[in-house]
């Protein structure tokens, strides 16, 4: 366990004695009298951080130009999640199969590659006539397409979706099945930077967990990402990434913290290198709640370094007791600290 968020937070402990008049000061308080914080380090996106034991990963998920790819905790049933066990594949075919029973119009399997690592099934979905909506005649080809990257000797596996406009091909189109034939063998290229690499490692690219990874060779076009932790009480934290893609919306992002500045009181903090401001205001059902926003102040379109940078969350001090006399506001300051760049986290990106 890397002590960096311990040490932050043991600080911020040691000045509030100090500055209370308790007990000792920094240099007379011996290691074994410092409080116990138990913390779990994480990869999350291309940043690495640690949290209190007991924030569990509930949620992840990325998308680019071509795929996207979630983690969800086991207990939830979807067919776009890992998967793992001797009987993984079979599991992702049925749920597939369930997702495409859902459908309100006819389809039927168009595509399937069941042997190597990457596992491929696509499904055409005839959309021109949805009930109880207007018939189309020239509503577009639709192509549903789903990868499994297996790793056996893990014995685990991930879903992988491509993005869905790439499985549309206008009707116009009279060889609309090699454009998408030939849109498919992208998204598999892509598919097939998902890794598994147990945490800790020096992959570059996008951790979706402890295990999963983006390892992209050539940086894509766009990418997004988040991640929440949440330890099943009050208290969560959630790290969201990504690119702008347009001035547009970099103007509406500078836009909407100016609008928080006119009623939130915040102030300038740096995490993992970036410029930002801290948002925190008090939590709605508990005195002892904090929520919390910090958001990155020095974004650049098309830029993966300096790109949407985002984290929020909640902390309640009761679910934290060991923590006190330090307040909510002490253990944020102390969270968003611990959070750095991944080594190697960036290396494939220019910009």
């Amino acid at each position: 366990m890397s002590p960096i968020t311990r040490s932050a937070l043991t600080g911020l402990l040691l000045l509030i004695q100090t500055t209370q008049g308790l007990a000792m000061s920094k240099m007379e308080m011996r290691e074994d009298e410092l409080p116990v914080f138990e913390f779990t380090e994480h990869c999350a996106g291309r940043y690495q951080l640690e949290l209190p034991a007991d924030m569990k990963l509930i949620d992840s998920g990325y998308n680019d130009e071509l795929i996207l790819a979630s983690v969800y905790p086991p207990d939830e049933v979807r067919h776009d999640t890992a998967y793992r066990g001797e009987y993984r594949v079979d599991e992702w075919r049925s749920r597939v199969e369930e997702v495409r029973n859902k459908e309100v119009v006819e389809t039927h399997y168009v595509h399937s590659e069941p042997e190597g690592d990457l596992k491929t099934l696509v499904y055409y979905a005839d959309r021109r006539k949805i009930p109880g909506m207007r018939e189309k005649p020239d509503r577009s080809h639709k192509f549903e397409t789903h990868f499994l990257k297996d790793f056996p000797p893990a014995k685990a596996a991930i879903a992988i979706q491509g993005q869905g406009a790439l499985g549309n091909v206008s009707r116009d189109e009279a060889d609309y099945k090699a454009i998408y034939h030939e849109r498919l063998t992208q998204m598999q290229e892509r598919a097939n930077a998902l890794e598994y690499h147990p945490w800790p490692h020096n992959k570059p690219g996008v951790c979706l967990d402890r295990e999963f990874v983006v390892v992209n060779t050539v940086t894509p076009e766009r990418e997004g990402y988040a991640m929440e932790f949440f330890n099943g009480k009050r208290s969560r934290f959630v790290l969201m990434a990504g690119t702008y893609q347009s001035e547009a919306e970099l103007k509406e992002e500078k836009s909407r913290n100016t609008g928080m500045l006119s009623f939130l009181a915040s102030s300038k903090m740096t995490v993992a290198g970036r410029k930002g401001r801290l948002f925190i205001s008090d939590g709605k059902y508990s005195d002892t709640e904090r929520e919390f926003r910090w958001v990155a102040t020095d974004g650049e379109v098309n830029s993966f370094r300096h790109g949407h940078f985002e984290i929020e969350g909640s902390i309640e001090m009761k679910d934290y007791p060991e923590m006190a006399p330090m307040k909510g506001t002490d253990v944020i300051v102390g969270l968003l600290k611990g959070v750095r760049e991944r080594p190697y986290g960036m290396l494939d990106v220019k910009k």
